[in-house]
């Protein structure tokens, strides 16, 4: 958790009383952040999820 300055859910969630100790932390390189950012865009195809032809899996 960060800290969070305004709005509904200020406050630093490094104090979470919940926090798992099982999920720890992790650091990244900015190429690293780049490099996964770009893979998860490449699982979203556009063109597929704003086909008509798929909208509803249940119209007959």
């Amino acid at each position: 958790g960060g800290s969070i300055e305004a709005g509904p859910y200020t406050g630093d969630g490094r104090d979470n009383p919940f926090k798992s100790g099982f999920v720890p932390g992790f650091e990244i390189t900015d190429q690293e952040m780049e490099d996964l950012l770009n893979f998860l865009h490449s699982l979203t195809d556009e063109t597929f999820t704003t086909d008509p032809d798929f909208e509803d899996p249940h119209e007959e």
